[in-house]
């Protein structure tokens, strides 16, 4: 047998894919609505995760429209955020939801104080999908769970309305913007590994650092995640502890 057909990901295909996305994002929000109405609060939670990743799938396709497609590791990371493949897919589900969200607290009038509970709310998305679709073994004490004994009504609400929420973003974006060029820091961001650009998304110690260079002006993100890890990360001293 030959090797598998590579998908060339070529401005065209990214372009269709990202419509694509924000097509079954549509689709994936009216019925995780009518789940909801229905009192199906758990599949409400997961189609509602899965509409927020594939806004986040739509706005990765549409910004990589003018990465640079020449470095090699820059064309693996496109593939391996935008394609379902079964080995990476629980990072392709992190990483997509991460893109939606973000850009949601970018665009909000005060994105230093969204900032502050965006981390928590990623880390609940991507822990609540697995949750809200499979039954499961929990400890303490030792027995079995099932998803609608696990997510809270409350929950499913809130997380359908932050898939509204992030979908409308996603379109204004794609509609509004055009794929701007990308520095070379946020090349290196987009390709740094995921554990490791995971561990610091996930630290508050990070955003505190990110508040703070917001507030004397600094609005590169890229430079910022990167400076963190240069100044801390890599010398194992916490900002919160020495601004």
């Amino acid at each position: 047998m030959g090797s598998p057909h590579t998908i060339k990901m070529t401005k065209e295909i990214l372009n269709s894919y990202s419509q694509a996305a924000l097509d079954n994002a549509d689709e994936l929000l009216v019925e995780a609505s009518l789940l909801l109405d229905h009192d199906h609060m758990a599949r409400a939670y997961f189609l509602a995760v899965a509409c927020i990743e594939e806004a986040g799938k739509a706005l990765l396709c549409f910004d990589a429209q003018k990465r640079n497609h020449s470095n090699p590791a820059a064309r693996k990371r496109i593939k391996v955020l935008t394609e379902n493949h079964r080995e990476n897919h629980r990072e392709n589900h992190r990483e997509k939801v991460n893109y939606a969200m973000l850009l949601l607290a970018f665009g909000d009038p005060d994105p230093s104080e969204a900032l502050k509970v965006v981390p928590d709310l990623m880390y609940a998305l991507n822990q609540g999908r697995e949750l809200s679709m499979y039954s499961d073994l929990s400890p303490n004490p030792d027995r079995v769970q099932i998803p609608k004994e696990v997510v809270r009504p409350k929950a499913a609400r809130d997380c359908v309305r932050l898939a509204e929420s992030c979908l409308a973003k996603a379109h204004r974006h794609v509609i509004e913007r055009v794929p701007f060029n990308f520095t070379s820091a946020q090349d290196r961001l987009f390709t740094m590994k995921s554990t490791k650009s995971q561990e610091i998304m996930t630290s508050a110690d990070f955003w505190w650092y990110y508040t703070s260079r917001m507030e004397v002006g600094q609005q590169d993100f890229a430079e910022m995640f990167l400076d963190y890890e240069r100044d801390h990360i890599k010398t194992g001293t916490l900002f919160h502890f020495v601004k």
